[in-house]
């Protein structure tokens, strides 16, 4: 049961986070373009997007993947190469998710962001959802 719940939580939690990731990333570039009578508040609720929907996924998708992890050591991770590989990619995605929240922090302060920065960070969210549903469905190296 613990299993389960931990995986409901480890799913809707990466979906809050890199797709909340991905579609804020998306909209900062695309609003990038506009003047600061439009760019400033876009950035603003781009950060309240980051604040209230793209964090807490990324808490709810570290909490249930390490409910599975700790609590079903010997049943998954120590016998599921696929894993080990799932949760480098998941601390990488952690990491640009936290480059981007500084950065559109930035953003909706005033300063002057450029978006490929954004852009990068949008690109490695949906390349470490894409390859985390790979690995999780394929789950290459088990025996």
């Amino acid at each position: 049961m613990w299993f389960l719940i931990s995986k409901i939580v480890h799913v809707i939690g990466n979906v809050l986070w890199l797709g909340g990731g991905v579609a804020a990333a998306l909209a900062f570039v695309l609003l990038a373009q506009e003047d600061n009578a439009v760019r400033l508040p876009a950035a603003r609720a781009l950060r309240k997007v980051i604040l209230y929907i793209v964090t807490p996924g990324m808490l709810m998708s570290i909490v249930g993947g390490l409910t599975m992890l700790l609590g079903f050591w010997t049943e998954l991770y120590a016998k599921a190469p696929w894993a080990h590989t799932k949760l480098t990619i998941g601390l990488i995605a952690a990491g640009f998710t936290g480059a981007m929240t500084g950065k559109i922090r930035r953003a909706a302060a005033g300063a002057e962001v450029k978006p490929a920065s954004i852009k990068l960070a949008g690109y490695v969210l949906l390349f470490s959802g894409i390859a985390g549903v790979v690995a999780v469905f394929t789950k290459f190296g088990q025996h």
